[in-house]
C-alpha cells in the first residue's frame, strides 16, 4: 500500500500542464482565514514592499491588530478560538467575560526571481500561544511561468478547501470540516484551464492515539492528493483524498505496527449573484482526528491486543450576503459525528456542533467592526454533554 502511494505521488508530480496559466492556488498575499480585510489585500490595496539594499529581494512587513471581546454562558477558558471537541467538565464552570487582542498577526514576506522562477519566503505569527505567540505559517515557495508551484514548510493542510471556508470573526473552526496546519512539501500544477491538481507529503502526527502500553511513532508521512475544478467565478469544487499510516509500538512485546488511516474531503462554492456566496463541505474517514475540526483528539485506542481507529464524518455549510458597500453577514453550521470506539472504556467524543451568525460593518477599507453569536456543543460516549453560547464583537485595523 505504501509503495503504491509513493509511486503514484512521484508519477503525478511529473505531469505537464495541458493549458498553463498563472494561479495563486497555494497561498494568497497573506493568510485570509480569519482576516476581515481579505478582499482588500487580494485587490492589492496594501502596497509597502521595499527592495533590500544590495539585493534583488523585495521585503514586506505587515499584519493587523484585531481586538476581541466576548461573553461565554458556560465555557470558562480564556481562548479566542472555541473548540467544542475539546470541552471537558473542568472547563464548564459558569462562563466568563474576556477582552484581548491575541488574534492580531505579524508577517514578513520576501520575494525574488531567478530567471523564470519566482521565489517567496513567508513567515507569519499570531499571539495566542502559551509563550506569547504562535507560529502560523513559515514556508518557501517556487513557481514558474506554467503555473506550477512547489511549497515546503508549515502551511494549511491540503485537506482544507480554503475557498469553501466560511468567514468568521476570529477563525471558522467549523465542526466536521478539515482544519489544520502541517509541515509539508506540496506540488501544484494546472491540468487545464479549469482543473488544478495538488499533491503533498505532510508531517505525520500520531499523538492522537490512546491506549495501554503504546508509543506513537511518526514513521511515514501522510500522503494527500486534491483536484480543484473552477470553470468560472460562479462555481468551485474540490475533491481530496488522504492516506495516513498510523504507526505505533506495542511496549509489551516491542512490535511495531501500522494501521491504515484515511480521509476524504470535498468542498463546493456557488456564487448565484454578485452579493451572495454559498459554501458546502464534508469529511469522512478513519484515524484522522488531527485533520478534522470538532474532534476530541482521539483517533484510535489500543487495549494491548487490538488497535481500533475511530470512524468520523462531518459536514458544514454557510451563506454570505453583502447588503451594501458597508454591511455584510454570514451564517454557518458544522457538525462532526464519531463512531464509538468499542474497545475504549474511557469517555470519548460522539458528536460536536459549531454554528455562528455574524454581521460586519466596514468603516473604511482598513477598518472592519463585527458582532457574532457562536453556538457550540459536544456529546460524549460514556457520559457528558456540553453546550455554550458565545456573544462577541471585534475590531480589525489594517
Amino acid at each position: 500500500m505504501k509503495l503504491v502511494f509513493a509511486t503514484a505521488f512521484v508519477c503525478i508530480i511529473t505531469i505537464v500542464p495541458v493549458h498553463a496559466q498563472e494561479r495563486d492556488s497555494i497561498a494568497p498575499i497573506r493568510d485570509n482565514i480569519g482576516d476581515l480585510n481579505a478582499s482588500y489585500i487580494k485587490n492589492g490595496q496594501f502596497p509597502g514592499a521595499i527592495m533590500l539594499p544590495g539585493t534583488e529581494v523585495s521585503l514586506a512587513i505587515g499584519g493587523f491588530i484585531k481586538a476581541v471581546g466576548f461573553y461565554d454562558t458556560k465555557y470558562n477558558q480564556k481562548n479566542e478560538i472555541i473548540l467544542p471537541g475539546t470541552f471537558t467538565p473542568s472547563q464548564f464552570e459558569e462562563g466568563q467575560t474576556y477582552f484581548g487582542a491575541r488574534s492580531s498577526r505579524l508577517f514578513f514576506d520576501g520575494r525574488s526571481s531567478l530567471g523564470n522562477i519566482k521565489m517567496r519566503a513567508y513567515f507569519e505569527m499570531d499571539f495566542r500561544g502559551a509563550s506569547g505567540f504562535t507560529l502560523r505559517h513559515a514556508y518557501l515557495s517556487l513557481s514558474n511561468q506554467h503555473g506550477q508551484k512547489l511549497l515546503m514548510g508549515q502551511y494549511w493542510s491540503l485537506i482544507m478547501d480554503l475557498q469553501a471556508t466560511p468567514e468568521s470573526l476570529v477563525e471558522p473552526t467549523m465542526s466536521g470540516g478539515g482544519f489544520s496546519r502541517h509541515g509539508q512539501i506540496r506540488f501544484t500544477t494546472p491540468l487545464s484551464k479549469s482543473l488544478t491538481f495538488s499533491a503533498s507529503l505532510e508531517e505525520p502526527n500520531n499523538s492522537d492515539l490512546k491506549g495501554v502500553d503504546i508509543i506513537t511513532i511518526n514513521k511515514y508521512p501522510d500522503v494527500i492528493g486534491s483536484l480543484s475544478f473552477d470553470p468560472s467565478s460562479v462555481f468551485h469544487l474540490s475533491i481530496t483524498g488522504m492516506y495516513k499510516p498510523v504507526t505505533f509500538k506495542n511496549q509489551s512485546n516491542g512490535n511495531l505496527d501500522t494501521e491504515d488511516g484515511w480521509l476524504t474531503a470535498a468542498g463546493m462554492v456557488v456564487r448565484p449573484g454578485t452579493h451572495d456566496k454559498i459554501t458546502f463541505g464534508g469529511t469522512y474517514g478513519t484515524g484522522a482526528s488531527n485533520y478534522i475540526m470538532g474532534t476530541d483528539g482521539t483517533s484510535g485506542y489500543f487495549d494491548q491486543t487490538t488497535m481500533e481507529l475511530q470512524v468520523g464524518s462531518g459536514f458544514y455549510c454557510s451563506y454570505k450576503h453583502v447588503w451594501n458597500e458597508k454591511f455584510r453577514s454570514n451564517i454557518a453550521l458544522g457538525r462532526f459525528f464519531g463512531d464509538e470506539i468499542t474497545n475504549n472504556p474511557n469517555t470519548h467524543i460522539k458528536s460536536s456542533t459549531y454554528g455562528f451568525i455574524n454581521t460586519y460593518y466596514q468603516l473604511n477599507r482598513y477598518v472592519n467592526i463585527g458582532v457574532e453569536w457562536v453556538y457550540s456543543a459536544k456529546e460524549n460516549y460514556h457520559g457528558g454533554s456540553f453546550k455554550n453560547n458565545r456573544f462577541q464583537f471585534g475590531i480589525q485595523v489594517f
